[in-house]
């Protein structure tokens, strides 16, 4: 029997406090009382009420590789930012160091960080460099694995008129990977909706669908059974229009978002109720047993999980500071379980 299917968890790091604006705002979203559940394990809250989020700090990241290994990961997919900002810090780190732990990575890219057509060619080189690392996630014997973000289409008509002109990009990221000797991409794009993420796919010639997040919900906060029918829409959808990296759920509740808006999101309230960790697990599991009895169409053998740190938005493994201050990893000890039985 071939080998289970590669596990991914989304990283998005803005946890990094007042070094940029972005971390200065998730600590506000994070900060009432009802939320600090899910204040990740290095979170502290302050005697005024407010919380100081560090991940950036020396250790934080090396002790995240510890808790990624216990729940059995096999790569984190990083949202990739400009080098020198914040949100790039723990990309950076890790891409410099050892790869003796053994978990590998690979990149997510909103298609507006590419610069338009005149200056996607730095973040061709950069992402060239990553693909060289030893620890870099490949997929199909031996092609880097790649995720293009295009849910903001804006992007795309204001910097290229138009998404096929797009594709300059993804096939010069093809001819300078293959010259440089680390392989062709393969590039998945993200899209929340199937039809449209394949539309994309064929216009720039990438290689298969995927998604980042399942938004949805109700106001009251819909069951897990509602979120897991969806996610198995999703799935069919996915495999109905071409190849596919299935994504799978930890969950939605942006409602941090909705009390303490920040300037880059405007979500609703509509959320899911929160997922144990055994459902966190039951939702991986199905993943994981659809990409088998799909292998035609989810050739990469691998799926995508919405999110290892996505903390105010709703969705996460990395351990929390829990209801009593306590450091909280169930989440990853339930998927450890199930990883360690997966047949």
């Amino acid at each position: 029997m071939t080998r289970r299917a590669w596990v991914g968890a989304i990283r998005w790091d803005a946890w990094h406090g007042e070094l940029s604006e972005v971390g200065r705002a998730v600590e506000k979203t994070l900060a009432p009382p009802q939320y600090r559940f899910r204040l990740p394990w290095f979170a502290r809250a302050q005697a005024d009420g407010t919380v100081n989020i560090r991940g950036d700090l020396r250790g934080v990241l090396e002790a995240e590789i510890d808790y990624a290994k216990q729940a059995g990961l096999d790569y984190w997919a990083f949202v990739t930012y400009p080098e020198e900002h914040p949100l790039s810090l723990p990309l950076r780190r890790f891409a410099e160091m050892s790869p003796t732990h053994g978990l590998r990575f690979c990149n997510i890219v909103e298609w507006e960080r590419f610069g338009g057509p005149d200056r996607y060619y730095r973040m061709v080189r950069r992402l060239v460099g990553y693909f060289g690392l030893s620890h870099y996630q490949r997929v199909l014997s031996g092609r880097p694995l790649l995720y293009l973000l295009a849910h903001e289409s804006r992007w795309i008509s204001q910097q290229w008129r138009s998404i096929e002109a797009f594709r300059r990009a993804v096939d010069s990221l093809r001819a300078v990977s293959v010259r440089a000797g680390t392989g062709d991409p393969y590039v998945a794009v993200m899209h929340f909706a199937p039809q449209t993420a394949e539309q994309v796919r064929q216009a720039i010639g990438a290689d298969a669908v995927s998604a980042y997040a399942l938004a949805g919900g109700s106001r009251e906060g819909a069951p897990f059974a509602q979120a897991m029918e969806e996610m198995r829409r999703l799935w069919e959808g996915m495999v109905r229009v071409g190849a596919a990296i299935p994504l799978v759920s930890w969950g939605w509740d942006p409602r941090p978002r909705v009390d303490n808006p920040v300037p880059w999101h405007q979500p609703g309230p509509e959320h899911f109720t929160t997922f144990t960790p055994e459902q966190c697990a039951t939702a991986l599991k199905e993943a994981l047993d659809f990409v088998r009895a799909n292998r035609e169409r989810c050739e990469a053998n691998t799926v995508i999980a919405y999110a290892w740190n996505e903390h105010d938005e709703g969705g996460w493994l990395c351990p929390t500071l829990g209801s009593n201050g306590k450091t909280d990893a169930r989440r990853v000890q339930a998927i450890g379980r199930l990883l360690s039985r997966y047949p």
